[in-house]
């Protein structure tokens, strides 16, 4: 997010590069996620949330005259990973993308009852349910700054993966980013929601497009207006990395350095903690939020890829699909 003057100082709370970078962690036997916050070396506060869930379906067998060998049911695991990054100064910005966080809990909540009961019509449940958790956080948002004024044009962006079998659905709005990264490389997932890209799809040289860096064309704030939500489908393979994270991190770390960390990790507790050094270490001028995931063996392909319209499930690892 760009800055504004009344939420920046010039390192007068004393921030450097080698203050405490807290990461936290998980480790399951099929994923390893490490998610870590920094305010950075300028803002007064810290304006991003994030969150990991686990969701898991099982059937517990209490009693049978079947041999135990034979009573062997596996369960469905899912994980959703979010960033939001708020803005609007004073208390409002962490408001906001505190309201988007919760939405996608409970988002997260609903969708493993249904995620994993695919029918034909995925593609178009898909869409309106991530309709519907969106307008849900833009009336929350309005409903809040109703309430008290002071939040009145608070706005925050959102990004968020949800992972299942060999594949993830990724959602956006905003310039929060999802990367994917694998043996080919480091590939950015979504699409910034800012001038600077849309005056880059228009041909506009790079150079002239950063002053519009941070000028978002797209957010969940307190306006009337209804906000499209980017979703997309990514195959998975195993020692693939999903990497979300906030301008903070992509703004100031370069994608091709952000790929040599992660290759060159031990983990992703590792990885995160050397992504916000290197951020803080390039100016840390606003919050930096990384959450990352990494597959640490083959999952089953779960029966939704069959019913992604126009998605083949024997697609090849690593393919992203606009959904």
């Amino acid at each position: 997010m760009s800055l504004d003057e009344e939420d920046t100082v010039d390192d007068l709370l004393g921030m450097s590069a080698n203050d405490p970078i807290e990461v936290k962690s998980v480790l399951e036997d099929s994923v390893e996620i490490s998610a870590v916050t920094h305010r950075g070396r300028v803002r007064k506060k810290n304006e991003d949330q994030y969150a990991v869930v686990r969701r898991t379906r099982a059937g517990v067998v209490l009693a049978s005259s079947l041999p135990s060998s034979d009573l062997t049911h596996p369960d469905r695991t899912a994980w959703l990973m979010c960033v939001a990054d708020g803005l609007g100064g004073e208390v409002s910005g962490e408001v906001a993308s505190a309201t988007a966080t919760k939405a996608m809990l409970e988002f997260a909540s609903e969708m493993s009852s249904w995620v994993m009961q695919p029918t034909e019509n995925l593609q178009l449940d898909i869409q309106k349910r991530v309709a519907l958790y969106s307008q849900a956080i833009k009336r929350e948002l309005r409903d809040k700054a109703k309430e008290n004024a002071e939040l009145d044009g608070m706005a925050t962006t959102l990004t968020a993966a949800y992972i299942y079998g060999d594949s993830a659905v990724v959602v956006n709005v905003g310039d929060s980013r999802s990367y994917l990264v694998g043996a080919s490389g480091i590939r950015q997932i979504t699409r910034d929601h800012t001038v600077a890209q849309d005056l880059l799809d228009a041909g506009v040289p790079a150079e002239s497009t950063r002053a519009y860096g941070n000028v978002l064309t797209r957010c969940f704030g307190t306006d009337g207006e209804p906000v499209p939500v980017d979703v997309f489908h990514v195959k998975l393979n195993v020692n693939d990395r999903i990497l979300l994270c906030s301008d903070g991190l992509s703004d100031l770390v370069i994608d091709a350095d952000i790929a040599t960390v992660i290759a060159e990790s031990n983990s992703t507790v590792d990885a995160c903690e050397t992504l916000v050094s290197a951020a803080l270490l390039a100016g840390g001028r606003d919050n930096i939020t990384v959450v990352l995931a990494r597959m640490l063996e083959s999952m089953r392909p779960h029966p939704l890829d069959a019913l992604h319209a126009g998605i083949d499930s024997k697609s090849d690892s690593g393919a992203v699909t606009k959904v």
